[in-house]
């Protein structure tokens, strides 16, 4: 208690000896809401990946050199082997109490084209082609027809030009005559007599010369998709519908759609307004103005790809919004040259008045798209586009989340080159009726990988005729039974868990199943990849600004208490003197530095706790769709752990106590009489 009393005396006393208090409470009223900042975007990344198709617990066969991932990251789609036996393995999994869902995965990175200049116009023409014969309809074909002719005519030079500079095989040649020939008037008189073939000569000879057109990226998981769906809480269906059970198909990402498969010039203005509504202007953000050249340059290419009829309607509106005449490429430069003044009332007549007459998706809910994986062997898979999704509260259309797609399982393992099960069943028979060794049976190179061959008689030597004709499959079925998801092969499997079961001890119950041992499994952070350890980074940040705060507060601490110490000569030569033992007076000034730190950072806890309340309220919204990944959602709303308070008050406490073991040490050090006989001086 006496120690104690001198302490608190000591410390009153002097109020230079405040200032380590004060450094104790700025470091502990920074950590404290750096804290709770960092255990909030650690928890929001959590629950963002576990709620978007991550699980609690990710299962892949441990024979496989990568580790599960639900996200393509930087190192592209991880090398995995199938799960052994997975219907027995899901089976078993589901039987654990705790687990509420086991959904199988297959991460993928697809491709598909954005089209040529000739798609829109071909569609129209076909549109036009299925209406009943009459007058109008055949007055319909033949203005379209001359359109389409007139822009055949730039992509038949645009191939002459290719031809002259490269050697072309004799199949191009042909198709070189067939070009040249749809840019001819006689070629047309067809048209209203033979729409039909006209449309097939153009489509299958004629269009694929114009170019595939850019290629767009298609990142995918692959799985049961009603399942996956019901597992998610986060899935939010925007556009159609999910495929019937046991249908193909591909629900896709909603900001890929709206990036990648929308207008670009429509994308841009949807990008500008998200900008703008964040605070940016067109005056001032160069990046913006960018984004409107942008637009003005690629108006020649768009009315090149606009029908005669879009063309026309498309003109009379902008003549009329603008109020002056031109021509088409003009007036639509003109009205996509914005700024500040103009930009909420034009965005607002695009989307009310010109976008009825552009092409404003390539793909609709409803259409084919032709899918493959430029990273595999397999072959191009046709997939119907059934709708968009988003996953809700995690960045809209600008997030990265929301670029993903989800493909049912069974193309998924078309696009990866792994046949079905249906198909390594037909091709065992197939080897069986040629008394062929079941051995050499592997995963085909494609789809048609199989040829037809000829059966020799071995006793008669001579050949016993061609081998049987198999009926060409047109494509591939839209339908599959229901257990070829799981009975077929499948890398990886999310485990999404009760709340409050453990994801720890599910793990081990795992590894402990009969064949668990060819079984791994890996947590949420893992299975996130990059997104997950962009969460371990904000920790190491943390740790780091924390070091060398803490390593300031120790030199500053440890300079004005051994100053202090120092001023005390005469004091410690009195207490020496009149029978005070120099542990005595080390252990006085070592509760000195103790009492500044703990006091100081007990302060600063409550001003951190209070000013976090204060700044937060309710929460802060947060629009940047990056961040509402790692933050959880939508609001910021950092949540005060007082068990990480405690870690923040006790941690400053211990760095002021060891910066005042030296200045403790060397003042005690001194013997009663020098310290007297420098008083008296």
């Amino acid at each position: 208690m006496t120690l104690w009393w001198l302490t608190v005396q000591s410390v009153l006393s002097r109020p230079r000896s405040w200032v380590v208090g004060l450094l104790a409470a700025g470091a502990a009223a920074l950590l404290t809401p750096g804290l709770s900042l960092v255990r909030t975007i650690h928890e929001g990344t959590r629950r963002s990946l576990i709620e978007s198709g991550a699980g609690d617990l990710q299962v892949h066969a441990a024979a496989s050199t990568g580790v599960p991932q639900v996200v393509v990251g930087p190192g592209g789609v991880p090398d995995l082997v199938p799960i052994p036996d997975y219907a027995t393995v899901e089976s078993r999994l589901r039987a654990l109490p705790g687990v509420r869902e086991v959904v199988p995965l297959e991460l993928g990175m697809g491709a598909t084209f954005r089209g040529n200049v000739l798609d829109e116009k071909l569609a129209v023409l076909r549109e036009a082609a299925r209406e009943p014969a009459s007058p109008e309809r055949d007055a319909r074909l033949r203005r379209l027809g001359e359109d389409l002719r007139l822009t055949l005519q730039r992509v038949a030079r645009d191939a002459e030009g290719r031809g002259a500079a490269f050697v072309e095989e004799t199949a191009f040649a042909d198709d070189r005559a067939v070009l040249r020939e749809a840019t001819t008037p006689a070629f047309w008189e067809r048209l209203t007599q033979d729409p039909t073939g006209v449309l097939e000569v153009l489509e299958n000879r004629v269009a694929r010369q114009a170019g595939e057109g850019e290629e767009l990226v298609v990142d995918y998981l692959g799985t049961d998709i009603a399942r996956f769906a019901r597992a998610f809480p986060r899935f939010e269906l925007v556009s159609g519908q999910l495929p019937p059970p046991g249908t193909r198909g591909l629900v896709m990402g909603h900001a890929a759609y709206e990036q990648n498969f929308k207008l670009p010039m429509a994308a841009r203005l949807e990008e500008l307004r998200r900008e703008r509504e964040r605070g940016a202007t067109l005056a001032e953000d160069e990046g913006l103005r960018t984004l409107v050249e942008r637009n003005v340059a690629e108006v020649p290419d768009l009315v090149a790809r606009l029908d005669v009829e879009r063309a026309t309607a498309l003109q009379a509106t902008l003549a009329r919004l603008l109020g002056e005449t031109g021509t088409l490429e003009a007036l639509l430069a003109r009205f996509l040259t914005l700024d500040d003044g103009n930009f909420e009332a034009r965005y607002r007549q695009f989307q009310e008045e010109l976008a009825p007459h552009l092409p404003l998706y390539r793909l609709r809910p409803g259409d084919t798209m032709a899918l493959r994986n430029s990273l595999e062997r397999g072959a191009t898979v046709p997939v119907r586009l059934w709708g968009t999704f988003r996953f809700r509260g995690l960045g809209g259309d600008d997030g990265r989340v929301n670029m993903m797609s989800v493909v049912d399982l069974v193309s998924a393992r078309l696009l990866s080159g792994r046949p079905t099960e249906a198909q390594t069943a037909e091709a065992r028979n197939l080897l069986e009726s040629f008394g062929m060794d079941e051995d050499l049976l592997g995963p085909p190179a494609s789809l048609d990988s199989f040829q037809p061959v000829a059966i020799v008689d071995a006793e008669a030597g001579t050949e016993h005729g061609s081998a049987p004709q198999f009926e060409k499959a047109l494509a591939l079925p839209d339908t599959f039974p229901e257990e070829e998801v799981s009975g077929g092969s499948v890398l990886q499997a999310a485990v999404v868990l009760e709340p409050g079961t453990s994801p720890e001890d599910i793990a081990s119950r795992i590894a402990a199943l009969p064949g668990g041992a060819v079984l791994a499994t890996v947590g949420w952070q893992e299975a996130g990849g990059m997104l997950g350890g962009l969460a371990g980074v904000a920790q190491l940040v943390l740790m780091l600004v924390a070091l060398l705060l803490s390593f300031f507060v120790a030199l500053v601490a440890s300079g004005t208490l051994l100053l202090l110490a120092r001023e005390r000569v005469a004091e410690v030569g009195t207490l020496r003197a009149v029978g005070m033992q120099r542990r005595e007076v080390f252990a006085s000034l070592l509760l000195e530095g103790l009492l500044l730190g703990g006091l100081g950072s007990l302060l600063g806890a409550a001003l951190g706790a209070g000013l976090m309340r204060l700044g937060m309220g309710e929460g802060v919204t947060v629009t940047d769709g990056s961040l509402q990944f790692f933050l959880g959602g939508p609001v910021l709303r950092p949540e005060l752990a007082w068990s990480g308070a405690g870690v923040v008050v006790l941690g400053v406490t211990l760095v002021v106590a060891a910066a005042a073991l030296v200045p403790a040490w060397r003042g005690s050090a001194v013997a009663p009489v020098a310290a007297m006989r420098k008083g008296e001086g």
